[in-house]
């Protein structure tokens, strides 16, 4: 080989490896996952229901949040807290109304996948959480908190199952 070769393919290597991690990391960024699109685009109710939440005063929180999707109803994230917060108030029907539109919605959610998978936790079904699991794998391709959240949670229902 000669040197002027070598060069050209390590030229084209290095190019290579340079799209592969801007395409990877345009894959990985919020947007891609869902209609979202950022802090700065939230409303003051998605922010007092978000503190609400924090504080773990779901009743509080779930008006708040149907406003806000009365008005945004492609934002898969309001709908998957919206689910988390029914499921935390104990309303399954309701909980399950508001997940499965998220993930209508944005299949790839984050946040709809892991509040789904915890849902059924809840409802003693470990193999939709599971495969929740799977997807929120799939999907986070160098892992995420969302998938870190709900295997800490399946192995805890594992070890505390009754």
């Amino acid at each position: 080989m000669t040197m002027p070769y070598i060069h050209r393919m390590a030229s084209l290597l290095g190019a290579l490896l340079l799209g592969a991690m801007v395409t990877l990391g345009h894959a990985c960024r919020a947007d891609d996952y869902g209609a979202t699109t950022g802090d700065d685009a939230k409303t003051d109710s998605q922010i007092a229901a978000e503190g609400f939440m924090a504080k773990g005063d779901w009743k509080s929180a779930a008006p708040l949040l149907e406003g806000h999707l009365a008005g945004f109803p492609d934002d898969d994230l309001s709908a998957a807290e919206l689910g988390h917060v029914y499921d935390k108030l104990g309303d399954a029907d309701m909980a399950l109304y508001w997940l499965n539109y998220a993930l209508f919605i944005a299949p790839r959610s984050l946040e709809g996948n892991l509040y789904i998978g915890e849902y059924y936790l809840g409802q003693k079904d470990k193999a939709d959480a599971l495969a929740r699991l799977k997807k929120l794998d799939d999907i986070c391709i160098f892992g995420c908190p969302e998938y870190r959240i709900l295997k800490r949670d399946i192995a805890h229902y594992g070890a505390h199952k009754p």
